[in-house]
Order: structure tokens, then sequence, then C-alpha cells
């Protein structure tokens, strides 16, 4: 059984994942970077990437020798992953019930994940459940909605859904500064470190921006619901002053934070 907000996050993200490895992913590579320094990933290090996506971070995991797996709820993107990964232990499976065994790495990361679950702190218990005594759990999401020039898309969007579908994508759900340590304090973890990444989401041209962004859930979320042709229209008019009028190429600077926790030794 999978619980209700992962059902509607298998629906969201499962429009295209090929679009979303191709144009969308890697705008977040120096977060996936951060990530990986803050916990010292290296050779023989144990990581378990939830939400895992189409599997960016875990490759870059296995490139600095660790033994990586990874979660994800949504088969198109995780189609994506194995790809990437054959040999990695990449399944189909819920945050807030993860299919692992106690104590069974020494990282686990979240990027983006942890704040679209239905109990986010439970998601968390589970992140430190998986992960051995004195092992890490890092989390990342957006900083406050004013710091990313890519809000005013998510208002566009949003705009075209009603107001009951608005908790269906709450990408900022933990981002008010605060947020994310409480809720890894009350999973039972310590946090230790904590710093901010500068992403640039930058595509070639208008029409990569927007099959960027419809491929995202919160582009599914307004196809759904307001068809195709409307969320185009909004996404253009949203992204026309982010474009460069001479090279046709758009580009919106975001800044996530990230929080890294310990499991007690005693745990």
């Amino acid at each position: 059984m999978i619980s209700a907000a992962a059902a509607v996050q298998r629906e969201l993200w499962g429009g295209d994942p090929e679009s979303w490895a191709e144009h969308a992913e890697a705008h977040n590579r120096p977060l996936f970077e951060a990530l990986l320094d803050a916990t010292l990933v290296g050779a023989g290090t144990r990581l378990l990437d939830v939400g895992c996506g189409s599997g960016l971070l875990v490759t870059l995991a296995s490139e600095r020798g660790a033994d990586v797996a990874g979660i994800d709820i949504t088969p198109g993107l995780l189609a994506v992953a194995r790809r990437r990964l054959p040999a990695a232990d990449l399944r189909e499976g819920d945050m807030e019930d993860l299919p692992f065994a106690n104590g069974a790495f020494d990282v686990v990361t979240g990027v983006n994940s942890f704040q679209f679950a239905g109990d986010p702190v439970q998601a968390l218990r589970e992140a430190a459940r998986v992960v051995r005594a004195g092992g890490l759990v890092a989390a990342s999401l957006f900083a406050a909605p004013e710091r990313s020039e890519s809000t005013v898309v998510h208002h566009a969007l949003s705009a075209l859904s009603p107001p009951a579908a608005e908790s269906e994508h709450a990408p900022f759900a933990l981002s008010a500064l605060g947020n994310l340590e409480a809720a890894l304090t009350t999973a039972g973890l310590a946090v230790i470190a904590q710093g901010e990444v500068r992403c640039s989401w930058r595509y070639a041209s208008m029409e990569n921006a927007v099959r960027g962004l419809e491929c995202s859930a919160g582009g599914a979320r307004a196809i759904r619901d307001a068809g195709e042709p409307a969320v185009r229209q909004a996404l253009l008019a949203a992204m026309r002053p982010f474009e460069d009028a001479a090279s046709g190429v758009v580009s919106m600077d975001n800044v996530f934070r990230w929080v890294v926790a310990q499991r007690p030794l005693s745990a």
C-alpha cells in the first residue's frame, strides 16, 4: 500500500520523464554536489537517495565510488535512472515506508523530496531508521519563495488549478527558516550542518524552457486542470522577463537550502 500523497506524486511526476531528465534535472546539479560534499560521500559509502527521480544524484555518487540505492514513486523516472545505472538497487516505493532494513546505509539524501510526503516527519523518521547509528541524513529544498526567480512560474501554474489542489504540489511547504530543521529534530536526528546553493535554471530557448517546466509536477497539475495551451501561454508570459533578447536563452536563478542531520550513536 502507498499513501494518498504518494499516489498523487506518482501521477504528477509521471507525465514526461524523458523531458524531465533532458531539460530539467541537471539544472540542480550544484545542489546534488553540495549534498554529496557535505556528507563526505566517497568510495564505499552506502547511500540511499529518497525521491531519486531520473537518477542524477545516484549517478554522481556512484562516480565517487559509493554503493548506491534509490527509491522513487514514479515508474517512468525510475526507468531513466535504471538505464543510467543498471546495477544499482533502484526501487519503486513510498518514502513514508522505505523497503530497506534498519541501519542499511551510511548516508540518506533527499533532494526536493521530503516536503512532498503526506507526512514529512514520518518520511524523515524512515530515513533515520534506515541510516546507521552515527550516519547522516541530508535534505534540501527551495529557500524562501522570494529568493528564487522561478517562484513566478510556480504562481503562474498554480493559478490554473483550483485552490483545493494546492496541497498536491507545495514545493515551499518546509521552506520557512527552521521548518526543515525542526522536522529533522522531531524525527530523532541531530542537525549538524546547513548551507545554501544557488542554481541557475538555464534553457537554450524558450521552447526548451516550456518543455522543462511542463514536465514538472506543477506543470503536470496545471495541464490536467487547464489544458496544455493555457499552460503554455502562462509559462510564456511568466518567463518572458528572463529571456535574453539576443540569444533567446532563458535563465532563472534559484536559491536552495540544505541541512545535514546525524542519527545519534546510541540509536
